[in-house]
């Protein structure tokens, strides 16, 4: 299994796209958990999280300081 924690979001999710089969008792859902937890094991590549653009250098400067004022 992954470093990464499932969390209900999570499971939510693998049951509205169909990965995990639910059965519905009432108003209920009921979950096999071995399915549960083959669908977590399977290795899952996380979203890749973008790298914001650095500034070349001296050409973008940050400003050396700001003031706010309070009416």
């Amino acid at each position: 299994m992954t470093d990464r924690i499932p969390t209900l979001a999570d499971v939510c999710c693998a049951i509205a796209e169909g990965h995990v089969s639910v059965t519905l008792d009432d108003d209920m859902y009921t979950i096999n958990a071995r399915e549960l937890r083959r669908y977590f094991n399977k290795s899952r590549p996380l979203p890749s999280v973008s790298q914001p653009p650095t500034a070349s250098s001296g050409s973008e400067q940050w400003p050396g300081s700001s003031q706010i004022s309070v009416a």
